[in-house]
């Protein structure tokens, strides 16, 4: 079965982190760790002006694609809050940056009442923690997908 899984970085009070934080540069660029390794995975890279209607009916498919959203900025975060809205997403990737900013694009505003799994976590040397959830099915009220 196919799954949507967001990709994100955010700040230890979640926020979005600045695009010029070096923090964030490893985060986009370590293709070991970071957000290329996840894009190498995917199958489909999904960006803001993809059909969510689409997205509804990838359940239906028989096929394990991967639908990768990155979350970078307040476009893709609003985005992201559209597929939380209907529940879509079956995994978050978090990538947690040593940092607050106290203002700024929300990185999790918008999650709906869902359960979620730690599937997985990574500390790396520079203090940057990446937490993969899934989704507890079937405990999404109202999930359309």
């Amino acid at each position: 079965m196919a799954k949507i899984q967001i990709v994100m970085a955010m700040t230890l009070d979640g926020f979005l982190p600045q695009s010029d934080e070096m923090l964030m540069s490893w985060v986009k660029e370590n293709g070991r760790h970071g957000m290329p390794y996840w894009q190498e995975k995917a199958e489909i890279c999904i960006y803001p002006y993809y059909g969510m209607i689409d997205l509804m009916n990838i359940t239906d498919n028989n096929t394990s694609y991967v639908y990768l959203a990155e979350v970078s900025d307040a476009e893709s975060a609003e985005y992201a809050r559209g597929l939380f809205l209907y529940n879509l997403v079956d995994e978050v990737v978090i990538y947690l940056l040593p940092l607050s900013y106290s203002k700024g694009v929300s990185a999790i505003k918008g999650f709906q009442a869902c359960r979620w799994k730690l599937h997985s976590f990574k500390r790396f040397f520079n203090g940057i923690c990446r937490l993969v959830y899934r989704r507890v099915i079937p405990c999404c009220p109202g999930r359309i997908g």
